[in-house]
């Protein structure tokens, strides 16, 4: 675990589990992910959140989540318990996401809940380390479409990563967060930074 995520989480691995707070920000600012990581995100991310673009009902692969953010200083102490083989993680695997599953978090499993029906418009947001996936669908009907926006406050982290972006959108070219597609590079009047208003150019931390 990386030394500021350590310090995140410190009260969950000193022993004063209940002095833990999820909300408290301190340190996760200072996190520099591991490069080739399948769910790396450059960016601090106080909320994640969806949109809705269409109808998508709540049995068509909506999102679900264990709304108790504090679950994770259990999924971070499971592998310590005395039920669990000295060589065992509990599913988890470099470079992913921490998991939960039957077999290890069936507590946790009982609490999982899907968000209602959607309607054009409709957002929900979710805590950063709030446990989260997208529902299987069995018998898809038609087709939903969200947009994904995080919450991602001004700081000196995300805005490196704006300048970041800012370069990449420039080229047409995808981010580092993202497998390399680069669709846009020879795109024939695509959006470019000229036609940003004051807003996106201030998000870009391009009149900066």
């Amino acid at each position: 675990m990386l030394p500021a995520y350590q310090n995140v989480f410190r009260h969950v691995f000193d022993g004063r589990v209940a002095e833990y707070d999820p909300w408290d920000a301190a340190h996760r600012t200072q996190v520099n992910e591991y490069a080739g990581g399948m769910t790396m995100c450059s960016v601090f991310r106080t909320f994640q959140g969806w949109t809705a673009l269409s109808e998508m009902a709540h049995d068509q692969g909506v999102l679900f989540t264990m709304p108790i953010p504090a679950a994770m200083a259990y999924i971070l102490l499971r592998p310590l318990l005395d039920d669990v083989p000295d060589d065992e993680l509990c599913g988890v695997t470099p470079r992913r996401a921490l998991p939960i599953n039957d077999t290890w978090h069936p507590l946790l499993m009982r609490g999982l809940s899907v968000i209602p029906d959607l309607k054009p418009g409709d957002s929900v947001w979710w805590h950063c380390d709030l446990i989260h996936g997208v529902a299987t669908v069995t018998d898809q009907q038609g087709w939903g479409n969200v947009m994904y926006i995080p919450a991602a406050p001004m700081c000196e982290k995300n805005a490196a990563y704006a300048r970041k972006v800012a370069g990449r959108f420039a080229a047409g070219e995808s981010l580092d967060d993202f497998p390399e597609e680069h669709y846009e590079t020879q795109w024939s009047g695509r959006f470019t930074p000229a036609e940003l208003n004051p807003i996106g150019r201030r998000g870009l931390c391009l009149d900066s």
